[in-house]
């Protein structure tokens, strides 16, 4: 299903992360790093003698793993406790503002702070948002640290993105812009982002501009409660999140576009790459969706050196892609590893990859058994592969949703096989109509979207009524539920080997035959 040695590089340095969580801190120095560096190479030598000792590498990488996270280790307390005193801060914008109206919600980095602040500032309700990327600010207002809710830890929540303390600021007496900073490229996206919200909100309806900034932005901020609360009782709030499956939806169109036009994989994934480079510009760096990129570049990778012959097809897999951006993601930012989207996005994406890996030879066979019904079996295909998708994917964050919010949501299948579509099809017309925004149209193309997006909330709210849609349980059950979904997926695994095995050889993964030198000499 996976490298090994790959996925056992990525499981051991996120070991050494959960253990530095859990066990007393050790100081992390130059001497450690050498130590860890050289077992894990004396381990890789010793290991072609036996392989048993190859296990002294998977220790070292975990006490690497531990020794980065202690490297970026650090507690807010004081600053917990110094946030009430903070009555004005000076810095600059980091992220793109998420305004609706009467506020707007963005992330500032103060200049003689350590970490970030996140500030929500009340505006005129007839007022546009004038806070932009870049912008250097001097605030004045109330600040606090982030509350801890029954169902959720908010605080933790935003510590682990670098935010101690959440701020409130009024725009009439609380703002004073002292200049600019940052990168203008990023604020060319901020404004040309501001533009396409504001042709949207004068297009559509109130409700449908709301849902139509969650699914293309990932602004939820001016949805109202009852919409909000659909999608969370159905289990779909990930539809409205910027993250893996928009990301997946749109580059799938991408490249089904650039391969019917003849495009081979070495110079469709980097156009594909183009694409993720624009609408990272375009919705502003956050982190899921950043995540999501790693995960596409690393899964691309492998594709684009095999077609240039760099390596070989047979041992390019979705795994590998997989283990490699965890790992890097890991490397980079350690406290990724206690984030909900981290997990919500890994355990959906790697069980999809472990249901791939099972049904590629059962439908290569049932291809090749019904050759006369092409259609028909393309269509059951289609059908099948909707389902186990969703279903691989609510089985893989089953256990982090019940773990972190305390809930399960039964009718999630039933939820994502009837809105996803609904929200595939949304999404494309959308972004079609945004890269139109300039043309006549527009206008036809935004009828078609705002239908669409109220199909998907009426059905969201139909759904929502329906009885046992969620069901509060607590941590007990969520680890026995991450145990069931691991024996699951272990199980698919040892199944797949015994398909593969008794496939026919022609079918299967046949030895390649000799090259005849007279046939590739004509």
């Amino acid at each position: 299903m996976v490298n090994p040695s790959l996925l056992r590089v990525a499981a051991s340095f996120a070991a050494g992360i959960l253990l530095d969580r859990i066990a007393p801190s050790v100081p992390s120095c130059e001497a450690l790093w050498g130590l860890a560096a050289g077992a894990a190479l004396l381990s890789i030598l010793l290991a072609r003698f036996h392989r048993a000792l190859l296990a002294g590498l998977w220790i070292s990488i975990a006490i690497l793993g531990a020794l980065r996270a202690e490297s970026v280790e650090r507690s807010y307390e004081d600053l917990y406790r110094r946030a009430p005193s903070l009555q004005e801060v000076t810095g600059i914008v980091v992220s793109y503002p998420d305004s609706q109206s009467g506020r707007s919600t963005f992330t500032f980095a103060p200049d003689n702070l350590p970490a970030r602040l996140r500030v929500t500032l009340f505006l005129d309700e007839a007022a546009p948002a004038t806070v932009l990327y870049g912008d250097r600010l001097q605030l004045r207002g109330s600040v606090k640290a982030p509350p801890r809710f029954a169902d959720f830890d908010y605080r933790a929540y935003l510590a682990e993105q670098g935010v101690f303390a959440v701020m409130s600021v009024k725009e009439d007496s609380g703002v004073e812009c002292l200049g600019r900073g940052g990168s203008f490229i990023l604020r060319a996206g901020n404004v040309f982002r501001d533009r396409l919200l504001r042709r949207l909100d004068d297009t559509l309806s109130a409700e449908n501009a709301a849902l139509a900034r969650g699914l293309l932005f990932g602004e939820t901020a001016a949805l109202t409660d009852e919409v909000s609360d659909a999608f969370r009782r159905t289990g779909l709030s990930h539809v409205l999140a910027i993250s893996g499956m928009n990301l997946a939806i749109l580059l799938a169109g991408v490249w089904f576009v650039l391969r019917q036009v003849g495009l081979r994989p070495a110079v469709a994934y980097p156009l594909v790459g183009v694409s993720v480079l624009a609408i990272l510009w375009l919705v502003g760096l956050p982190v899921s969706l950043v995540r999501a990129a790693m995960m596409f570049g690393f899964l691309a990778l492998g594709s684009v050196l095999a077609d240039l012959g760099f390596v070989l097809r047979r041992s390019v897999r979705l795994g590998h892609g997989l283990a490699a951006a965890g790992l890097a993601i890991l490397a980079i930012r350690p406290t990724a590893l206690f984030d909900v989207g981290f997990q919500l996005s890994f355990g959906a994406t790697a069980a999809i990859v472990a249901w791939a890996a099972f049904s590629r030879e059962p439908r290569r066979w049932a291809g090749k058994r019904s050759p006369g019904h092409a259609l028909l079996w393309k269509a059951a295909a289609y059908g099948s592969d909707l389902v186990a998708v969703s279903l691989a994917a609510q089985a893989g964050t089953a256990p982090f949703l019940a773990w972190h919010f305390g809930m399960l949501y039964p009718l999630g299948l039933l939820a994502n096989l009837i809105v996803v579509p609904l929200a595939t099809l949304a999404l494309w017309v959308g972004v079609v109509a945004v890269f139109l925004c300039a043309t006549p149209l527009f206008s036809a193309l935004a009828v078609v979207f705002g239908a669409l997006l109220t199909a998907m909330t009426w059905t969201t709210r139909g759904l929502a009524r329906l009885p046992f849609t969620a069901v509060a349980v607590d941590v007990p059950f969520a680890m026995v539920l991450a145990g069931v979904s691991l024996y699951a997926f272990a199980s698919l695994d040892v199944v797949r080997r015994d398909v593969t095995l008794s496939v026919p050889p022609r079918l299967g993964r046949a030895p390649s035959a000799p090259l005849d030198r007279t046939r590739s000499s004509r």
